[in-house]
């Protein structure tokens, strides 16, 4: 519960900030932000205080802070509407990694969506867009593949330790375990594929893949947010990336 409210407060106040200015951090130049991707076990949901924490801490412009949004968070805004910020124009010159037709055909929509992914997708672009939003899961680094302030990380594991942890978390027995974790790593696989036509553990749609079995919560919130805020710095690298694989 001290979790779930400390993520409303901060969702609150980027609320506030996003409808006062249009971007959060303020100014021209927009304020980055960071997607997610993680196999279940590794760690996301007990790290992402941390990470929204020290996040605030480092990156001085951005003032407001940052905020964290998972499924439940992003079905909230969803319902009840309350990012009002225009929805970022997909650029497909802008592409980070290529992506399906399918997904370039979804995100090239132009009236209003259709679908719940389609919904959700939009909503995940504004809260990219605004800056200093960190989103977890659905498809989010493939949706804001186009962003260009928007970093993309994946979190991995061995099954041993995953499973291990689910254990402990939930005091699930071993058996219990590890379906939960093979259930929950198939239903989020499946999803990318049904919605971008994508492979989730293509590492090459991540600017960074973190095997977390040796790695502490504090090391690995600085280890992302170090990551971020350094390639937020950088100049723009990225050239034109043809939008999806090419027939042979």
């Amino acid at each position: 519960m001290q979790q779930r409210d400390f993520h409303l407060r901060r969702m609150e106040q980027f609320l506030r900030h996003a409808r006062g200015s249009g971007r959060p951090g303020g100014g021209d130049s927009p304020r980055p932000s960071l997607t997610i991707s993680r196999q279940c076990g590794t760690r996301c949901s007990e790290i992402s205080r941390g990470l929204v924490e020290y996040l605030s801490e480092i990156d001085e412009s951005a003032t407001h802070g940052w905020a964290y949004f998972g499924q439940a968070l992003i079905g909230k805004l969803i319902e009840e509407q309350k990012l009002l910020c225009s929805k970022p124009h997909f650029r497909i010159d802008s592409l980070k990694f290529p992506v399906s037709e399918r997904l370039v055909d979804c995100l090239g929509k132009t009236n209003s969506p259709e679908t719940l992914f389609d919904r959700c997708s939009e909503m995940i672009r504004k809260l990219c867009h605004s800056g200093n939003a960190v989103v977890a899961g659905r498809a989010g680094n493939f949706v804001t593949a186009d962003l260009p302030n928007t970093f993309h990380v994946r979190l991995i594991g061995s099954p041993e330790s995953r499973i291990a942890y689910t254990r402990n978390r939930y005091r699930y027995s071993d058996e219990e375990a590890r379906h939960v974790v093979k259930q929950v790593d198939e239903s989020r696989s499946k999803f990318v594929k049904r919605h971008a036509d994508a492979d989730i553990s293509d590492s090459s749609s991540y600017h960074m893949v973190i095997n977390t079995d040796q790695i502490s919560n504090d090391k690995l919130i600085r280890i992302i947010g170090d990551s971020l805020i350094e390639w937020a710095a950088e100049p723009n690298l990225s050239s034109s990336i043809t939008p999806f694989p090419q027939a042979h």
